[in-house]
């Protein structure tokens, strides 16, 4: 087997166990938007797999309050390198938190060091790791210190501007 099939297998592996968390009895939502299984031909084209990234789109559904209320669109770069280095992943919907820049670049742990990054680590273990993070701000590691001052100074100011935007940004939850 080449390394080329072996890691379109594993590509179409980790898309299928993406897919199954729009399951109702998923613990953690994640409806899948965009693969590079929906076009085919993306796999013959010269240079798909050696130097372009794949790229997967989905939305987050986080439990939290205010994002309980709408979904998050993330899009997730597979380098060529994928498994054995992480994924890009950024929000492609604007969202007010403290760990997601105004570009969408999020800070993850999962992503961002290279003990936590393993090649056995599955999508479904990054998408699991930027909900509970959206859900569960980590303060320390902001990278806005202005929202992330909001939440801890200001709750009421923080969870009013999060709110706003969420109605007016936020995706559809289906």
């Amino acid at each position: 087997m080449s390394a080329s099939s072996g890691s379109n297998k594993r590509l179409m592996t980790e898309i299928t166990k993406l897919s199954a968390l729009a399951a109702p009895d998923s613990s953690v939502k994640f409806l899948l938007d965009k693969s590079p299984l929906d076009d085919p031909a993306a796999g013959s084209r010269p240079g798909a797999s050696s130097g372009t990234p794949h790229v997967i789109l989905g939305r987050i559904l986080p439990s939290s309050s205010p994002y309980s209320q709408a979904a998050f669109q993330i899009e997730m770069k597979l380098p060529a390198e994928f498994p054995f280095k992480p994924p890009e992943v950024a929000f492609v919907t604007h969202i007010y938190h403290p760990n997601v820049d105004d570009k969408g670049k999020i800070c993850v742990d999962l992503l961002n060091s290279n003990d936590a990054w393993k090649p056995t680590t599955s999508l479904v273990d990054v998408v699991k790791a930027v909900v509970d993070l959206i859900d569960h701000p980590k303060i320390d590691h902001a990278l806005n210190a202005d929202i992330a001052n909001e939440y801890t100074n200001n709750r009421a100011e923080f969870d009013r501007k999060a709110s706003a935007l969420v109605k007016e940004k936020g995706l559809s939850r289906k």
